[in-house]
């Protein structure tokens, strides 16, 4: 009876260890993908002119825009997150260099005045809650460059929806700094 108690003993703690030399290998794994983006978005962010201090500053901020993110997305540059449905994106600020832009068929938005800051663009035409993309109360300015005659509509949850304003393409853009909107919509009708 021993003998069999001791063997179910022996075979559990071979299988325990097993498990978790399986986990530590898959950690270690992770542990190496993580590392390998990081220096990979590191040296993007060096070849741009950045400091290690300043590339470092910024990966922090790319994490914690991710953290606050509740859609599913993945840092794709040193500055840049991408929705994994491809129907957005967040572009982080880098120092000295103002992006500015906004490429056509998008709606973007910036957290800064006159279109500086952290900037996040939609392509695809639906509402939009900020919150899933750590954006909500954060909107200075925008530029609607999406089709001719396609109207955007800003929305404010005050228990509910609430329209705040419109914007109609082409080329629309405004900054909201000295506005009674500055840093209040959370919600975006896109197109």
């Amino acid at each position: 009876m021993k003998s069999r108690t001791m063997k179910r003993t022996s075979a559990l703690l071979c299988g325990i260890a097993l498990a978790l030399g399986a986990s530590s290998a898959t950690a270690s794994a992770a542990d190496r993908a993580t590392q390998s983006a990081e220096s990979k978005y590191a040296a993007e962010a060096k070849a741009v002119g950045l400091s290690a201090r300043q590339a470092a500053e910024l990966q922090d901020r790319v994490d914690a825009q991710l953290a606050d993110m509740k859609v599913p997305a993945e840092q794709v540059r040193y500055n840049e997150i991408r929705v994994k449905d491809g129907s957005a994106s967040i572009t982080m600020s880098v120092p000295g260099a103002a992006d500015t832009s906004c490429s056509y068929e998008y709606l973007c938005l910036w957290d800064g005045a006159n279109w500086s800051g952290t900037k996040l663009s939609f392509y695809v035409c639906a509402f939009r809650n900020l919150s899933d993309y750590g954006f909500n109360d954060r909107l200075t300015s925008y530029k609607n460059n999406q089709t001719s005659g396609t109207v955007s509509s800003f929305y404010n949850w005050e228990g509910r929806w609430v329209y705040k304003f419109g914007s109609t393409a082409y080329h629309t853009e405004d900054s909201l700094a000295n506005t009674p909107w500055n840093n209040m919509i959370d919600g975006i009708q896109v197109c």
